[in-house]
């Protein structure tokens, strides 16, 4: 059953192009159009203003989106991740000051875990750095890559290396005094995905800010909802591209076994995932078996669009084809590099 509107719906299905291809206000204005639906009160208790619900229930809403628009589905995982950063942690102050502007987009949770993932896999150094003067912390450094990163106003939830002791994971608001945004960085697609670098020139670390002063605990304990929401990205696009070749079994028959193959091996996986993400534990003591599903799911999108190439022919190929399946073929090519990479899971799961 849709959770979107189908005024929603028809809206995002219409724009899709301009948001993959455009840094604008339109996509600007995205999150707030997906708040508007009542999206980010799902996965929240009720105590805190949701609506309840599961994390499966999460991924349910961003396969919906990524159906669309993958664009959409990204900047609103980010923004879920977010949001389910401060719900965790200990420290209540996010809670209490920004859940509700997060619950409605007034302000954008921007999730800046891609240095972080890669430091756990010791594949790279900490891009930023706490020092300590004059009984102070400050914050120095440069986090590359970080979405949803809203131009007018956002919160960013990242990691931050101190000498001797485990990282601290922070969020930081956008009006902070020493923090610098980038233009938005360039893609082949997501463009609207409010994308960009963020330096840190000696930005003054407030008490408040620090989620954990234990990075590997805690984000072992989130671990299983920053990547169980990253599947909703994935499983929208193969059930799109799905939909679009069972479209065309009619004339296209030879492709009738490996659709059903495929459509199987996305209902095994689906079935897999929610297993184990509704037990609570599940993941957090099985990492790998995450890890292992997220690389699977990459490779179901990669074959579920080379199928739908075959379905739709030389059509497809056509600059000015009324097919959306240019955008999507962009879209999967993402999926391999976003973090965790394809790479580095291969490498955690040596």
């Amino acid at each position: 059953m849709a959770f979107f509107s189908d005024t929603f719906l028809h809206w995002l299905e219409n724009n899709a192009n301009e948001l993959d291809q455009k840094s604008s206000a339109l996509s600007e204005g995205l999150l707030k159009r997906i708040a508007d639906e009542g999206a980010f009160k799902i996965g929240i208790p009720q105590a805190f203003g949701g609506l309840d619900g599961e994390a499966k229930d999460v991924v349910e809403i961003l396969q919906e989106l990524a159906s669309h628009s993958l664009t959409a589905s990204f900047i609103a995982w980010g923004h879920y991740t977010f949001i389910k950063q401060i719900l965790i942690s200990s420290n209540p102050y996010f809670r209490e000051h920004y859940l509700n502007d997060l619950i409605n987009a007034n302000i954008a949770g921007a999730t800046g875990l891609s240095n972080t993932v890669k430091y756990l896999a010791n594949l790279e150094e900490l891009n930023v750095k706490i020092i300590q003067k004059d009984g102070k912390y400050y914050l120095n450094g440069k986090l590359p890559w970080v979405t949803n990163v809203r131009k007018d106003r956002f919160l960013a939830v990242f990691c931050a290396g101190l000498e001797n002791q485990a990282p601290w994971v922070i969020a930081i608001p956008s009006d902070t005094i020493g923090l610098v945004r980038s233009a938005d960085l360039e893609f082949i697609a997501l463009q609207g995905a409010n994308t960009a670098s963020l330096t840190f020139n000696e930005v003054e670390l407030k008490p408040e800010w620090v989620l954990s002063d234990n990075a590997p605990d805690f984000l072992a304990q989130t671990r299983p909802y920053f990547l169980g929401y990253q599947f909703g990205l994935a499983l929208g696009l193969a059930k799109r591209s799905l939909q679009e070749v069972e479209q065309r079994l009619t004339y296209r028959e030879s492709l009738v076994v490996d659709w059903q193959q495929i459509s199987e091996h996305f209902a095994s996986l689906k079935q897999r995932l929610y297993h184990g993400l509704t037990e609570e534990q599940y993941f957090i003591e099985r990492p790998k078996e995450l890890l292992a599903l997220r690389l699977e799911v990459v490779d179901l999108v990669a074959k579920s669009l080379l199928l739908e190439l075959e379905a739709s022919g030389g059509a497809a190929y056509l600059k000015n084809s009324s097919l959306s399946f240019v955008r999507r073929w962009n879209e999967g090519a993402f999926l391999p590099v976003v973090s965790p990479s394809a790479a580095q899971l291969k490498q955690l799961l040596r």
